[in-house]
């Protein structure tokens, strides 16, 4: 038995010539894309506002000597871990009455904690979906957060508030524009990888060089066929279809 193994040459030119007689299709369907991405988004995403309250690790009763400072740094880490515990996330939600609304899971994946490098400053940061509320929420997380410090690592003084939240009425989240952009990329390569995808499974005869591209015979010639005769030879095939039915309903008559 001989095994044929049926090979798919790709011609460059010719995709990129049948990319350039869909273009407008193709940019159709990434505009499709980008509307609808925009649309959804919109519509349909909470948009999520951010306020940050900024805290000061150590105070000047604290500060004797550098070592005091370098022990400030390591201390940041301990007290990002403070501040994101149970006792301080659940304190913050008893103190502004919103039990019914958040839970500690809720509200902790709300909060984000930064340390800038070579600082000993914490950014506190809360995301939520009411400007307002966020500011509230990360007032009263810091001034939760200051006293926890105080009271687990005795320290002289309890650390500053650097910097209080503000309302930002600019969502962070989401990126219209970006998702926008996003999508519009992704219908343009989709549309233009089906297109070429339907290119070269297509190996149905267009022109004499399909012929001798696919048969690997030579054309003799090319009987050239109007639009009129194309639709002539459609009706004649239609009758001849419908004279062969008709025939076959008076046999079983």
């Amino acid at each position: 038995m001989e095994h044929q193994n049926d090979e798919i040459e790709i011609d460059l030119m010719e995709i990129l010539y049948v990319i350039r007689s869909k273009i407008v299709m193709i940019i159709l369907t990434a505009m499709i894309f980008g509307i609808a991405s925009g649309l959804f988004t919109h519509y349909m995403i909470t948009p999520k506002y951010s306020s940050t309250s900024s805290i000061y690790v150590l105070t000047n009763e604290s500060i004797v000597s550098m070592s005091d400072l370098q022990i400030g740094n390591s201390l940041t880490s301990d007290y990002i871990q403070m501040i994101q515990s149970r006792t301080v996330i659940e304190t913050v939600i008893k103190n502004l009455e919103m039990e019914d609304e958040l839970t500690y899971e809720g509200l902790r994946s709300c909060v984000s904690i930064s340390n800038p490098s070579d600082t000993r400053i914490l950014n506190l940061t809360v995301t939520y979906d009411d400007p307002r509320i966020a500011k509230a929420i990360v007032d009263e997380l810091a001034k939760v957060s200051i006293e926890r410090i105080y009271h687990i690592m005795d320290t002289p003084k309890a650390p500053n508030i650097f910097e209080k939240g503000y309302i930002n009425t600019n969502p962070v989240s989401p990126n219209t524009k970006r998702n926008i952009i996003i999508a519009f990329f992704v219908g343009f390569i989709l549309a233009v990888g089906i297109v070429i995808f339907v290119n070269i499974m297509d190996d149905t005869i267009h022109s004499p060089e399909d012929v001798e591209k696919y048969l690997k015979l030579n054309t003799l010639a090319a009987i050239p066929v109007s639009e009129d005769s194309e639709a002539q030879i459609r009706k004649d095939d239609i009758k001849r279809r419908g004279g062969k039915l008709s025939r076959m309903m008076g046999r079983r008559s």
